[in-house]
């Protein structure tokens, strides 16, 4: 039985903070979930994995919130889902906004 709330650490046990950018590489267990709605949450799910979407914030159980739009499909339209951090994998930053962090501190790189 998982303790609430869970702790914000992703797959490899890196801090997922709001904002963070995270992959998603897991669908979570959805066993409770009613029979009649499971399959199109579970599908919004499975469009999720293996994408890399910015977290919005964390809920009451420690779930990651994240917003997102599906452009094409059945489920297409705007999305919001809670899902656990072990589910999630945080991105490391990209050179080129570690630049632009490192110009906005005022250290300059040659």
């Amino acid at each position: 039985m998982a303790k609430f709330p869970l702790p914000p650490l992703d797959a490899r046990g890196r801090r997922v903070k709001t904002g963070s950018r995270v992959r998603i590489i897991g669908v979570p267990e959805l066993r409770g979930m009613d029979a009649s709605v499971r399959p199109d949450i579970e599908a919004v799910f499975k469009h999720l994995v293996g994408t890399a979407k910015r977290v919005s914030g964390f809920d009451s159980f420690g779930c990651a919130e994240i917003f997102f739009t599906i452009r094409r499909g059945r489920q297409r339209g705007m999305h919001s889902v809670a899902i656990e951090p072990f589910l999630l994998l945080v991105q490391a930053r990209s050179s080129a906004s570690q630049r632009r962090g490192a110009i906005k501190h005022g250290v300059r790189r040659r």
